[in-house]
């Protein structure tokens, strides 16, 4: 069945209570948004204890209008019937009470909807208020509350469906408020980051406090005012980091961007412009170091060469260019080296330190056995190496060239120095040397002995003298030993060198210990 609003006639219905939701004064029509919207704008000064007098306030409201009045109400009493032409409308009243109990069951019902309503929306609105919505969604809050408040109006005028549907919207409204909550708090921590973002202290404070006011103690509310607090001593950082990085004074730049991170870590502009400006450092001290890397190269710096190249693949391990640039300075190096090491070998041979010269010669094929040069250059030099050894040997000891063996075998070392036509100082005076030692081997020099007349006097590889006094005779140089022997008496034994550069020696030579008889047997 449809509802039908009773009308005014119709005396036998229950009449509306005195009912505000907004609890008007001042003689202030219900339903009046603009009074309603003065009411809640007062000063805040109450506290917290505004909200709750006041629901508590509409909550005995309620209970009065719903229970309590309508049993003070008191039905109108029906004047009897006069007349005749009177007695019509009496019957059609009394049919009209007696169909009364059903619309005032449905009136019941709806009011009892209305009730529940109207807790849900004090409930909303206590928490709304605690909230301090008035600061951050008064508009849709007050739209809210007005419905609620034209609602009463209606309600007042017996049109209970129409009012339920208002306080409907006006709770649905005040839903939408609550439910908008977690993206308001979103909304202004987002426009709080931005305005640190932006540099703006006075902007994210705004917007961290309205965060806050919606929900106390939110995590990233807290820590957004506090990166507000700091942002004026933070931001200075930054901008100096961007005019740095903008002026290419990127270490400069790099140092701002890090104060203001150490303060801050969670700077966004800081962050983002540090990779910037560490790539550019990167990219900058790369190009430094290859650049100096070849202009040492040039120089034929290879050592300082490499070690720039190191570093440019240090920077950048995944280059290819520093490899490359390793690879010269390193050629280079080995070719400084190998040139050094031809250098001195020939540096050597030129002062004939021929054993010298081979050991270089040596440390080249060590380093490229492909160098032909160094090859030739180590078997020529062990050669003169091996003939200077043996002149040398033959002329620390000339005195053994008067012997047979050892004059040709020095007369064939002499032939082989002749044959390399060669006039470099030392093997000259080698040759030089070794022929007037050979010439003079072969000179006899005298000799004088002396002796007691009774030894008998030997010299080895040359004779028996027999005994004598004094006795000169003719050696060639070298070393020779003379012994003395004689019966009784102990064998005597000299060395006599026959030196072709020393005056002519004298040689006494005696058996003068005798030999006890008692030893001797």
């Amino acid at each position: 069945m449809q509802h039908r609003d009773p009308s005014p006639e119709d005396q036998s219905i229950i009449q509306p209570a005195d009912f505000s939701f907004g609890g008007t004064a001042n003689g202030e029509q219900p339903g009046d948004p603009a009074a309603a919207h003065t009411a809640d704008k007062k000063p805040s000064g109450s506290g917290k204890l505004a909200p709750v007098i006041l629901g508590g306030g509409m909550l005995a409201a309620l209970v009065g209008v719903f229970w309590v009045l309508p049993q003070m109400v008191e039905k109108p009493v029906i004047p009897a019937a006069t007349t005749t032409a009177a007695s019509t409308p009496a019957k059609a009243s009394v049919k009209q009470v007696q169909e009364s109990p059903f619309t005032e069951a449905e009136i019941a019902a709806q009011r009892r909807e209305v009730q529940k309503i109207l807790q849900e929306i004090l409930q909303l609105q206590e928490e709304l208020l605690e909230r301090k919505v008035e600061t951050w969604a008064a508009e849709d809050y007050f739209a809210a509350r007005t419905l609620a408040e034209n609602a009463d109006g209606i309600y007042r005028q017996r049109k209970f469906m129409q009012a339920l549907e208002q306080y409907r919207q006006a709770l649905s409204g005040m839903q939408a408020v609550r439910d908008s909550i977690p993206e308001r708090i979103e909304k202004h921590l987002a426009d709080g980051n931005s305005a640190l973002d932006a540099g703006d202290a006075e902007a994210a404070h705004k917007a961290f406090d309205l965060a806050l006011t919606i929900s106390e103690d939110h995590p990233r509310g807290v820590a957004g005012k506090a990166r507000a607090e700091q942002l004026p001593e933070v931001w200075p950082h930054v901008v100096a980091g961007k005019e740095a990085f903008e002026a290419n004074a990127l270490d400069t730049a790099k140092q701002a961007l890090e104060t203001a991170l150490n303060l801050d870590p969670e700077t966004a502009p800081a962050k983002a412009l540090l990779p910037a400006v560490n790539a550019a450092i990167l990219e900058r001290d790369y190009s430094e170091a290859m650049s100096a890397g070849y202009a040492a190269i040039a120089a034929d710096e290879f050592t300082k060469a490499r070690t720039h190249f190191v570093k440019a693949r240090t920077l950048k391990p995944d280059a290819r260019d520093p490899n490359i640039g390793i690879t010269q300075a390193e050629n280079g190096l080995a070719k400084a080296r190998i040139d050094r090491l031809f250098a001195t070998a020939a540096k050597h041979e030129q002062s004939e330190q021929w054993h010298k010269a081979a050991e270089k010669y040596g440390a080249l094929i060590a380093e490229d056995s492909s160098l032909v040069e160094a090859l030739t250059g180590k078997a020529r030099s062990q050669a003169r190496a091996k003939l200077d050894d043996q002149l040398q040997e033959l002329l620390e000891d000339p005195l053994t060239l008067g012997q047979s063996k050892r004059n040709q075998y020095a007369r064939k070392v002499l032939a082989d120095a002749r044959a390399l036509r060669t006039s470099t100082p030392r093997l000259t005076g080698q040759i030089e040397a070794l022929e007037s030692a050979l010439t003079k081997s072969l000179i006899p020099i005298t000799v004088l002995l002396q002796s007691d007349a009774s030894t008998n006097v030997t010299i080895y590889h040359v004779g028996r003298l027999g005994n004598f006094s004094e006795r000169e005779i003719a050696l060639k140089p070298g070393r020779y030993t003379v012994v003395g022997t004689r019966q009784g008496y102990r064998d005597v034994r000299r060395e006599l060198i026959v030196d072709p550069s020393s005056e002519s020696p004298v040689v006494t030579i005696e058996c003068e210990e005798k030999i006890n008889s008692a030893n001797k047997s």
